[in-house]
Parts: structure tokens; C-alpha cells; sequence
């Protein structure tokens, strides 16, 4: 990336003996620098005096490039007051290098020039130095600067991705940080991370509770129908939940038809995405999205489960439409222009309040909550608010015993990870109530407070006939 250009002063190296005009681009790593000339050029004319016509015109050519981070030391000096000099020195062990040490030269006037010409070096110097940061999983190895660039006349995608996070390195020039004793690459900040050895911990810092509706596949026999039309299609997809999906064959070419989620920008009650081919450098790929090209159906799909929300392949158990999904998944999935129409009036559900979850158990601690889930089934949680954070208390399986997990509430939202948040408590739990029993961040059966279960099936008609006086009263 171009950091600043000067569009001309004077340069030499120490080696030379005299200054020429030079244009200067200044990169990130790199010091480019052009050679302003005149040039003469004869066109067989003479003048009225039989003297040969000469045109000059100005020249730009490449000169040199230079590392900065070799240049050891950058000085600014003034011989006199009228001429301030910035010296840009290579040092080999003590000895000056003077073929690539460099000299500017500032007429008076120019001070000011020099000053921040001066600054903007010496900070690229700094960062082109500055040793590259290591995460915990690197702090032992060896690594370089990994750069590469794409040209635009290639046919074939070429783009490297991170090992670490999987998305690719960006641009026209992908930069990023070679591992040599893990050989794979990786974006700077992903080999800067410290990964949390905390069991709790780091799930919470790095899983996307997306993923988790994700259902694997085991073969293409999950997803694909063969040869069907978008009618039948239709009626596969009908008794199935939201998110449910189905490869199909139709006119010569696959066709991707879904059911779509709630967390689908797609407001249809069914959609249908043609799958293109096109033929590189000899050889048939086909693609949903430009850019994206796959040599088979089943890598496709598995490229794009996340981003076109293709949670659970039709032949798999987590598709069917159950009692305890339909309430959380088919209500609010329902297209807006089927909701109401002038025929029929709108009907509005209300909300039950948060505040009187089965699932809240209020201020008890960590030990409280492990005596209440002792000897309860792998899954049964509960949800608790101690020293002002709300927390998630939830039954392992009996070599872990029990998992304690933050919630965050902030920006009047609920979340366990950075990457999805929730309205209410309840949105959170009721998300990881319905996603594969064998992701990790699965809840299962919610363990009601036994106070607050004791305190209302014991209520007798007079108690309540009190609570409405004394609440009409405003008193306690």
C-alpha cells in the first residue's frame, strides 16, 4: 500500500559525488525511487539559421528500490542555515555501506519538508523492523513476512487463505505471516492470538453459535434427491423446519433448494438456487457465487452451508418439524406479506416476560448451582445472576462434571461469544435448546427454581387477594 509520494527532490548516494532530481514513493516496506531527466530529441529540422530543432522533454525512470527496514539509522542534519540533509544509512556490522545509504537535500526553505519527510521515514523504518508478533501456538517458531500478488490475467483463483480462521488473505497484494515449522500461513492477527487454555473460556472467545445449527453430513445420500422439478421439491421441503435444504437435478444442472431460516435474509416460503459450470483451463468447475468454483457438488455445499444458511440436509433427523421447534422456529419465520391480509385480522402474541423464565434461579453461586444440578441428566441447565453477571450453569457428562459460562449483556443484548448476540435471555437459550445435541454448547432440559416452584403452587386464593390490596395500597 502506497504510503506517500514526493513528488521530486534531491538524492544521492553516499557513494556518488552530485545530487539528481528524483520522484520517491514511499510503501510500507519498500523506498522506490525514479530518475527525473530531460531528454533531447532531433526531428531533421534546422532553424532560420540552419541550426539543428532540439525538443527536450521530461523523463521518469526506474532507479532503485530499497528495504527499509536495511537502513539502520535515519539522520537529519544541517550543515549550514540555509541546507538541511535526512541521511538514510546501511550498516553492515560498523562499517557504512555506502552503495545503498542515501542523502536528501533540502534548499533553504524547505525546512518544514524535511522535518515531516523525516517523521514519515522513520516511522516506516520502525514498522518494517518491528518483530513479528507470536501467538502461543508460534512463540517457538521460525516465521517470515509472507507477501504475494494476484495477476489479473489469471484464470484460476489463486487467493491463499489462513490456516487459523480459514478466510482468505485479501487484495491485489496478499500479505500475511509464513510459518516455516508449520508450513501454512496465516493473517498477522491470527498468529498474534493467544489461544485460552480455559475450557470456558475459550469457547466463548472464539465459536460462532451458528455453527452449531450447522448439521454434518456424512455422505452426498444427506442432501441429494437426484432428478426433480421445483413443485417436488416443494413438497419435500413442506413438512420440514426452517433451514432444511436439498440438492436436486434439474435441466442439465444442479439446483439447491431450501426452506429458509429465520437467519435467512430470504423472506420466500421456499427458494431455489441454480448451480452454473464453466469450463477452466480444460476442465469443467461449477459455482454458486463468482469467484467461488468447486470441482464437485459436495465441496460447493460445504463451502456455502454458512453463508446461504443450509443448516440441516433433508435426510437427516435434525429436519424434521417438531413441537419444540416449530414454536421457536415457525412462528417468527413466517414472510411479513403472509401475516395479514385485509380479509383477516393480525393477531399479536405477547412475549412471556424474561423475568419469570422456568430456567432463572436469581442470585445463587457457583456452589449453589452445582448442588442443585447434582445427580440431574447430562444437558439440564440453569440460568443464574451472581455478582452482577448472568451465567449459565449446565451438566456435563460425568468425566467433566458441570460447565460454568459467562453471559454477556451489553449494548442491552445477550450473548455468549463475540459473534452472535440475542434480545432476551430467552432468545439465547431457546437457540441453543434447538441446535445439534452434539455441539458443545447444546442445553438441554431446563431445571426450574425449586423456590420460586414452591412459592407459587403454594399460593392460595386469599394470599393473592392480599398481594392485589397491598399492591393497590403500594405498600410492601
Amino acid at each position: 500500500v502506497l504510503s506517500h509520494e514526493i513528488a521530486e527532490i534531491d538524492m544521492k548516494k553516499v557513494s556518488g559525488t552530485s545530487y539528481s532530481k528524483f520522484q520517491l514513493l514511499l510503501f510500507e516496506n519498500y523506498l522506490v525511487a525514479f530518475e527525473l531527466t530531460e531528454e533531447e530529441t532531433y526531428n531533421n529540422r534546422v532553424d532560420f539559421w540552419g541550426n539543428a530543432v532540439v525538443t527536450k522533454r521530461n523523463v521518469k525512470r526506474y532507479y532503485q528500490h530499497f528495504k527499509m527496514k536495511d537502513f539502520s539509522e535515519i539522520r537529519k542534519t544541517s550543515h549550514d542555515k540555509e541546507t538541511s540533509y535526512i541521511h538514510l544509512n546501511h550498516y553492515q556490522g560498523p562499517s557504512l555501506v555506502p552503495s545503498s545509504s542515501l542523502v536528501f537535500r533540502f534548499p533553504f526553505g524547505k525546512q518544514s519538508d524535511c522535518e515531516d519527510i523525516h517523521n514519515k521515514l522513520e516511522e516506516l523504518r520502525k514498522k518494517s523492523s518491528a518483530e513479528i508478533m507470536k501467538g502461543s501456538d508460534h512463540l517457538d517458531h521460525d516465521c517470515i513476512v509472507f507477501r504475494k500478488e494476484i495477476n489479473d490475467n489469471s484464470e484460476v483463483m489463486q487467493h491463499e487463505s489462513c490456516k487459523d480462521c480459514g478466510n482468505f488473505f485479501k487484495g491485489k497484494l496478499q500479505t500475511g505471516i509464513n510459518c516455516l515449522t508449520c508450513n501454512d500461513l496465516f493473517h498477522k492477527e491470527c498468529f498474534a492470538s493467544n489461544k485460552d487454555d480455559d475450557y470456558g473460556t475459550a469457547e466463548e472467545k472464539f465459536d460462532d453459535p451458528e455453527d452449531l445449527l450447522i448439521t454434518p453430513t456424512d455422505s452426498r445420500e444427506d442432501f441429494y434427491l437426484g432428478e426433480m422439478d421445483q413443485k417436488n421439491a416443494n413438497k419435500k421441503l413442506k413438512p420440514k423446519r426452517r433451514g432444511t435444504f436439498i440438492v436436486r437435478f434439474s435441466k442439465d444442472r444442479f439446483v439447491i433448494s431450501k426452506k429458509p431460516h429465520k437467519n435467512d435474509p430470504i423472506r420466500k416460503e421456499y427458494d431455489h438456487l441454480p448451480v452454473s459450470t464453466v469450463t477452466l483451463t480444460g476442465e469443467k468447475w461449477i459455482y454458486l457465487e463468482k469467484g467461488f468454483a468447486f470441482k464437485n457438488i459436495d465441496d460447493l455445499i460445504k463451502h456455502h452451508r454458512k453463508s446461504h444458511k443450509l443448516y440441516f440436509p433433508i435426510n437427516s433427523p435434525d429436519s424434521e418439524l417438531t413441537e419444540r421447534n416449530s414454536m421457536t422456529e415457525e412462528i417468527q419465520t413466517i414472510a411479513p406479506e403472509r401475516r395479514q391480509t385485509n380479509n383477516i385480522p393480525q393477531i399479536n402474541v405477547e412475549e412471556p416476560n424474561n423475568s419469570k423464565d422456568e430456567f432463572m434461579h436469581g442470585d445463587i453461586s457457583k456452589e449453589d448451582a452445582e448442588e442443585r444440578l447434582k445427580d440431574k441428566a447430562e444437558g439440564t441447565f440453569l440460568v443464574r445472576h451472581n455478582n452482577g453477571t448472568y451465567k449459565i450453569s449446565l451438566v456435563l457428562p460425568s468425566s467433566r462434571n458441570f460447565k460454568h459460562s459467562v453471559i454477556h449483556h451489553t449494548d442491552e443484548k445477550f450473548s455468549l461469544t463475540n459473534q452472535k448476540k440475542f434480545e432476551s435471555l430467552k432468545d439465547l437459550v431457546d437457540n441453543y435448546m434447538n441446535v445439534n445435541p452434539k455441539n458443545k454448547w447444546f442445553l438441554g432440559k431446563p431445571l426450574t427454581d425449586p423456590n420460586s416452584e414452591k412459592f407459587f403452587k403454594n399460593r392460595t386464593d386469599d394470599d393473592i387477594k392480599i398481594e392485589r390490596d397491598l399492591s393497590r395500597r403500594k405498600e410492601p
